[in-house]
């Protein structure tokens, strides 16, 4: 969504899981934002007593941002072999990060959600991995409009800090 808002000229810079390249940007990796899948343990009780399998997993409610969210299918594909049509699963759509966190400790259901937000509910057990260490790990990249790019300089600047901070370290280019 963010490059075609780039495409479109609607904003001079924009953070995207797309490497690029887009005609007239300049693109900087970021790092990786990691996400694990999870779900409170009563949710993990009553929808997986046998274990994550491919039909458990198109019957438990998952929590999805909007349409255009294939990380579900993705960390399916990747973690149990499983190719899952679009709609292979029940769902919520919440257009919230947040609000995935909180629906997940509340049992609405499992959902990906960024490393940083649920590490202390990992830690303290409110919510558990539906598979324990496969985290799926989403590249993200800054691009930015080669026209603004001096005026955007300082911005740039302060966006490579703050993802150094948070996310996992891109590979050596």
């Amino acid at each position: 969504v963010s490059q075609d808002w780039l495409k479109r000229g609607e904003v001079s810079a924009a953070v995207t899981a797309h490497p690029g390249p887009l005609q007239g940007c300049d693109t900087r990796a970021l790092g990786a934002l990691r996400y694990r899948a999870t779900a409170s343990p009563s949710y993990i009780a009553q929808w997986f007593p046998g274990g994550v399998t491919p039909a458990a997993i198109g019957a438990a409610p998952a929590l999805t941002f909007s349409d255009k969210d294939r990380l579900q299918q993705i960390w399916v594909t990747r973690t149990l072999g499983k190719t899952l049509p679009h709609a292979a699963f029940p769902t919520h759509r919440l257009a919230s990060s947040q609000g995935f966190v909180d629906a997940c400790l509340h049992g609405l259901g499992w959902g990906l959600n960024p490393e940083a937000l649920v590490a202390g509910h990992l830690a303290s057990g409110r919510l558990v991995e539906l598979v324990p260490g496969t985290a799926l790990d989403v590249a993200l990249h800054w691009q930015f409009a080669r026209l603004t790019a001096p005026a955007l300089a300082p911005l740039t600047c302060a966006v490579l800090r703050a993802a150094a901070g948070v996310l996992v370290p891109p590979a050596p280019e």
